[in-house]
């Protein structure tokens, strides 16, 4: 099924781009799929306001170039809002985020949230001591969800640019009932003078930052495969050669990430 699931996410994206109306579709459709292995997912939860986080942003962004690839790890950022009152407004924070976070709390059964923090996979993390070995032994565990990402690219006839993505999954491996799938929209690169709160006269670097959270989506067919269409409006802010999609599966009940992929939108 994992070879052939690439295959039929084309035919089936191509078609709807075709028959879509009103749209002048781009001929490149990109796919990525998850490998035999699970892909670590690690979450970071962070905040321009808070004096603690910059380092943790930098380690995120040095992951990029520490010989670990994104089969095996995908690094993703999520700003909060709760340390805007101090005085500085995080432009790239979100309250849904927030909420992932207490929800995740919960799951970890943690008393409070807190920033900077990583979770990996599902579990809130802190052995940094450990990274690449944690990494490593998660990675080589062979996956029970295979996912399959494409993405195409259209102008609809307002002029406005947008992905047109299309998510399948392969369950039939897995025994976790109640499976959520999530999409993300993620940016690199990204720069902020900040002038106000605790890090006033600091410029801050961000990668991997979520711009679009995506989800849940629940598997309603019972042999074990799940589809997903869904539309993304190209934000004019986004750095088209910086933009990825990532997708991932998680047990709802327990907040375990079993498997996670992500496409690249700009390829050259």
């Amino acid at each position: 099924m994992k070879k052939l699931l690439p295959f039929l996410l084309l035919c089936l994206l191509s078609n709807h781009l075709a028959l879509a109306v009103g749209v002048t579709t781009d001929n490149s459709i990109r796919t990525s799929s998850s490998p035999e292995n699970r892909v670590v997912l690690l979450e970071l939860y962070t905040s321009e306001g808070c004096s603690s986080c910059p380092p943790a942003d930098q380690f995120l962004s040095s992951l990029g170039s520490g010989g670990i690839t994104a089969e095996q790890l995908i690094p993703v950022a999520f700003h909060v809002t709760y340390w805007d009152y101090i005085g500085w407004k995080d432009r790239f924070a979100d309250k849904q985020f927030d909420k992932r976070q207490r929800l995740l709390a919960g799951k970890n059964e943690l008393s409070t949230i807190y920033t900077p923090q990583f979770v990996m996979s599902g579990k809130d993390y802190r052995s940094f001591a450990t990274f690449s070995e944690d990494v490593q032994k998660l990675a080589a565990e062979k996956s029970t969800v295979d996912i399959s990402l494409s993405a195409g690219e259209y102008t609809n006839a307002k002029g406005t640019d947008a992905m047109h993505l299309l998510l399948t999954a392969d369950t039939t491996m897995s025994d976790v009932e109640d499976i959520a799938f999530y999409l993300l929209v993620i940016e690199d690169n990204l720069t902020s003078d900040v002038d106000d709160g605790e890090n006033e006269g600091r410029k801050l670097h961000h990668d991997y930052v979520v711009r679009q959270f995506l989800g849940p989506y629940y598997q309603t067919d019972s042999k074990g495969f799940f589809r997903r269409e869904q539309t993304v409006t190209l934000q004019p802010r986004w750095k088209r050669r910086d933009i990825s999609v990532v997708s991932f599966a998680q047990n709802q009940h327990t907040g375990e990430v079993l498997q996670a992929v992500i496409l690249k939108y700009y390829q050259e």
